[in-house]
């Protein structure tokens, strides 16, 4: 029996734990091995690592659960339900992408699209990590910056990304 609390943070770190375990194997494959199991021991060790950083990267994303409403991306589109409101942006429309935080509030996204849909989205909501991977496909996106800003305790506006011109008309 292992306890919830327990059992959540060993499945949170499990890629983290799959991708360290392909380095090793391929790392004692390529140094114990000769021939074709070296060169395999070598491309093992090369996949687990590219395993390992996507898990390093996002574990260091906040965790979402816990606020109030729910996010749903499917097939580029953003939705915010909850019981005060919500709506819908496409990621393919979006114009601007900014993180708030009041003084003492938790932070929350702002996206707003090409035709002047805006919704706001707590970034503690259900599903909100989900929002990285639809926004990691925008241009000149920084994931890292977004998590710098979802840290920071500092009231204000972040904004995160602007679409370019281009895109915008």
């Amino acid at each position: 029996m292992i306890r919830g609390e327990a059992l959540a943070q060993i499945l949170r770190w499990r890629e983290a734990a799959v991708g360290l375990g392909a380095v090793a194997v391929g790392l004692w494959w390529a140094v114990g091995s000769y021939g074709v199991m070296r060169w395999v021991g070598i491309v093992i060790a090369i996949g687990g690592a590219a395993i390992l950083r996507e898990a390093v990267v996002r574990l260091r994303r906040p965790r979402d659960g816990g606020g109030a409403g729910m996010v749903n991306v499917t097939e580029r589109q953003i939705t915010y339900l909850s019981g005060t409101g919500g709506g819908a942006v496409s990621a393919d429309t979006l114009a601007q992408v900014a993180i708030h935080r009041s003084g003492t509030g938790a932070p929350v996204w702002h996206l707003a699209d090409t035709q002047g849909r805006r919704i706001a989205v707590p970034a503690d909501a259900e599903g909100a990590g989900a929002l990285f991977d639809a926004l990691a496909a925008l241009p000149r996106f920084d994931e890292g910056a977004a998590v710098e800003a979802l840290k920071d305790p500092a009231p204000g506006a972040r904004v995160l990304w602007t679409g370019a011109p281009d895109r915008l008309s």
